[in-house]
């Protein structure tokens, strides 16, 4: 089978407000960052839905916002001291308000750094932007 080049593809990104967006988007992730240097699991998961999905690097599987928060409770308190980047790759805002954003963070401790990429979904709820499915996975090398 050869693939039709001459037929147009369809973009999934609608161009509508992507400046405003982009930029409420980015401060969730300087949210986070903030709330993971201040070990403050209650302002890292307050951008997420009450029914998030999220995957963490190592496959573990959160179907919601008390799993998560255990989780990120838990890991934020044994932890040592960490600061998190988060850099967006690409947005795509979708229609109906929702965008899907894939981002690289990287994670430092003293002891050690560790890189993942994941694919945030972000739903639009009263004027503010909330994650609502998260899937990380692991940088090799």
């Amino acid at each position: 089978m050869t693939a039709d080049t001459n037929s147009v593809r369809p973009k999934a990104a609608v161009a509508t407000d992507q400046d405003n967006t982009l930029s409420a988007i980015t401060k969730v992730f300087e949210r986070l960052e903030s709330a993971l240097a201040a070990k403050d699991a209650v302002a890292f998961d307050s951008v997420f839905t009450d029914d998030v999905v999220f995957i963490n690097p190592a496959g573990s599987v959160f179907l919601n916002w008390d799993e998560l928060h255990a989780y990120h409770s838990t890991a934020l308190r044994n932890s040592p001291d960490a600061q998190a980047r988060y850099k967006i790759l690409a947005v795509r805002l979708l229609a109906g308000g929702h965008a899907i954003v894939t981002v690289e963070q990287t994670l430092r401790t003293p002891d050690f750094s560790v890189t993942n990429r994941g694919t945030w979904v972000f739903t639009e709820r009263d004027e503010s932007w909330w994650v609502c499915s998260v899937h990380n996975t692991n940088v090799a090398g």
